[in-house]
């Protein structure tokens, strides 16, 4: 507990910006979640009037957000209807699960979020990426509970979306 304090207090005091415009990174947001089956969906949001932006980030850098966090440890994919395709809603084969909210510019690097998400949650656990969905990108599934009600940090490895490409 005293680590993820130590995280925290840092992200906060960062005083540097990932630019001088203030800097983009990408976010997604949870778009539904199954309460029988007990597993999230999540999306880069494509198309909404907030939605994520992979190539140049959606969310100003100085935002305060949770980090998207997974954990593929091999779970069977449960019995769910992907729509519109499992292209684009793939099963994720683990877990979902959301940091603590952090200034995006303490996003130094990828490898800062997944030590965020390894502290915040133990061995195994990593920052979501973009491509985490197996068949394809923009979404997937996973089992969690995480809040409807805000966006997460979630790293691009193959674009420019995040807020350590500042």
């Amino acid at each position: 507990m005293r680590s993820i304090r130590y995280i925290l207090l840092a992200a906060l005091c960062v005083a540097a910006t990932a630019d001088a415009a203030g800097g983009k990174g990408m976010t997604w947001t949870k778009r539904s979640h199954d309460s029988t089956l007990g597993i999230d969906s999540v999306n880069c949001n494509g198309g909404a009037p907030d939605g994520c932006n992979p190539y140049q980030g959606d969310m100003s850098c100085k935002a305060i957000l949770p980090v998207l966090c997974v954990k593929n440890d091999g779970s069977p994919r449960p019995p769910y209807t992907a729509t519109p395709g499992e292209f684009y809603d793939g099963w994720l084969g683990g877990h979902l699960s959301a940091t603590l909210p952090i200034y995006g510019d303490a996003l130094r690097s990828r490898s800062t979020g997944d030590q965020l998400c390894s502290t915040s949650f133990g061995s195994g656990w990593r920052m979501a990426e973009f491509h985490d969905n197996p068949s394809g990108g923009w979404g997937f599934r996973g089992y969690g509970n995480l809040r409807s009600s805000q966006h997460f940090w979630v790293a691009i490895d193959d674009q420019p979306g995040n807020c350590w490409n500042r």
